[in-house]
């Protein structure tokens, strides 16, 4: 666990967090499980950054806990507050389907010559030494670096551009296990950034004694760090004071206990029809069977070759080249959608044809040829 950066003391979100204050609830908080697909990017510049499966997992053992209101220390909420404590009804797992519909463990893994990260999103993006969110329809997208200045992790605003969507995560403070360092080594700092993601403010609503947008959440004047301990009394003098265990304050790991039943539904609102971030329901990134890579061994790479595929996007036809195939031979032209599900299938004679995919959603595709015992792959993109 030796660590040369300095050491770690707040938790930052991305300076244009929007928060939407008029959002609107129907349901309560744990009317069902929304299960959300998880896409972790280690993106390392050193073996030691390139943390285990067993640290990514242990974060998601974290939250499943914590959005649960399972989590071991809820014990520790005070009694005063604790018939305020919700239970969010989130399951998060990673992603068994990849964007092109292949396997995946929800772990990418990217070595990087970029020692250090700061919150200009640079390691959203591959060109720049960070690794490309996938699609934010299907997938909370969680990157794992060595972030610069201290930072515990940040977050992107709802609403913003897809490729920008996610949770950027310390790699020090990403788990239970591994090279996490105390105090944040409860992976409290996940469960505080996906708050974010999920559109909670912090418990001081960013202003002195602002407010955060949720109605069971008392004032504060602002971040409490550390370990509090009894009532705290900032902004006002009645009730019980701060609400310092809550996950949207600052303190230490093991000072954090709970979301308020406002702060669940809050949450929740978002995945409601309309909502911001509703299509993820939706998505196939846990349940769609998954298509062979073409470089699996059943499939010899220069075959994987064989089938060229133009225009590529395409809004109305494509044209498929069987490079390899002879003139005279019959072809069996498959395209699998990004469930794996067959959608288009014919046969023709030749090495060239047209295919109309107006019928076809926005999305990507994989072209199957198959020519006597022997297969080719290419993949496509609908727009």
């Amino acid at each position: 666990m030796a660590d040369s950066i300095p050491a770690l003391a707040k938790h930052e979100h991305s300076n244009n967090e929007i928060v939407d204050p008029g959002v609107q609830i129907s349901s309560d908080s744990n009317t069902n499980i929304i299960t959300i697909a998880v896409v972790v990017h280690v993106v390392y510049n050193t073996g030691l950054q390139n943390i285990s499966d067993a640290q990514v997992n242990s974060q998601i053992e974290v939250l499943n806990k914590d959005y649960r209101a399972r989590n071991d220390d809820r014990g520790s909420i005070p009694s005063y507050f604790a018939a305020l404590a919700g239970d969010g009804g989130f399951e998060f797992r990673l992603a068994t389907i990849d964007p092109s519909g292949y396997s995946t463990t929800g772990i990418v893994r990217k070595q990087t010559s970029i020692q250090m990260f700061g919150k200009d999103d640079r390691i959203k993006s591959s060109a720049r030494g960070g690794d490309d969110a996938w699609d934010r329809n299907r997938y909370l997208n969680i990157w794992v670096c060595n972030l610069a200045g201290g930072i515990l992790g940040y977050t992107s605003a709802v609403g913003c551009l897809g490729e920008k969507d996610g949770v950027t995560i310390q790699y020090s403070a990403f788990g239970t296990v591994g090279t996490v360092s105390a105090p944040f080594n409860l992976g409290r700092t996940t469960t505080h950034e996906i708050g974010h993601w999920l559109n909670l403010k912090h418990t001081w609503g960013d202003d002195y004694c602002g407010d955060d947008e949720v109605d069971d959440t008392p004032l504060q004047r602002s971040a409490n760090r550390g370990r509090p301990k009894g009532e705290k009394f900032t902004c006002e003098m009645t009730g019980h004071g701060d609400m310092y265990m809550d996950f949207m304050d600052l303190t230490d790991d093991a000072g954090m206990f709970m979301f308020t039943r406002g702060q669940c539904k809050r949450m929740r609102a978002l995945f409601n029809i309309g909502g911001q971030r509703h299509e993820i329901l939706s998505s196939n990134a846990l349940t769609g069977i998954p298509i062979a890579k073409p470089t699996d061994s059943s499939i010899p790479a220069e075959i994987a070759k064989s089938v060229t595929v133009f225009p590529n996007p395409a809004q109305t036809t494509i044209t498929i080249d069987l490079v390899s195939s002879n003139n005279n031979a019959t072809t069996t032209i498959t395209v699998f959608n990004d469930i794996g599900q067959p959608v288009i299938t014919q046969t023709i004679m030749g090495n060239r044809i047209t295919i109309n995919i107006t019928k076809l959603k926005a999305g990507i595709y994989l072209i199957r040829q198959a020519n006597e015992g022997q297969a080719g792959m290419m993949k496509f993109i609908k727009n």
